[in-house]
């Protein structure tokens, strides 16, 4: 009985290795007079740096905000824009356009999904 305490209680059990945080890179596109983004979810691992190329196919300026991470980019029209940040912590957090756009403005959201590390 004694060797089974020691095993369970004692031995040091191996470390589970973790998966070290990595760039996420992820292309996105406003089509013009849709109101969205595409994708509208994006999901990665916490620690992981993401890095957002953001094409605004539209004809007037639109933004991209994340509150949580401290985002806030304008997206100038027919121009691919980069937004970098660190996704931390976990949960899930809406991004929206920040720039007031037009009558779609409030329904151009999306959704970022945070896992913890694995």
């Amino acid at each position: 009985m004694a060797g089974v305490g020691y095993k369970l209680f004692i031995a040091p059990s191996k470390p589970i290795p973790i998966e070290p945080p990595k760039t996420v890179e992820v292309s996105m596109i406003i089509h013009a007079n849709t109101w969205k983004f595409v994708p509208n979810v994006i999901e990665v691992n916490e620690g992981d740096r993401v890095i957002a190329h953001i094409m605004n196919e539209d004809d007037y300026d639109h933004g991209f905000g994340i509150d949580a991470f401290g985002v806030n980019k304008r997206l100038w029209p027919k121009q691919v824009t980069t937004v970098e940040f660190t996704a931390s912590p976990t949960g899930e957090y809406t991004f929206y356009c920040s720039v007031p756009c037009g009558e779609g403005h409030y329904e151009q959201t999306g959704k970022i999904i945070v896992n913890p590390r694995k």
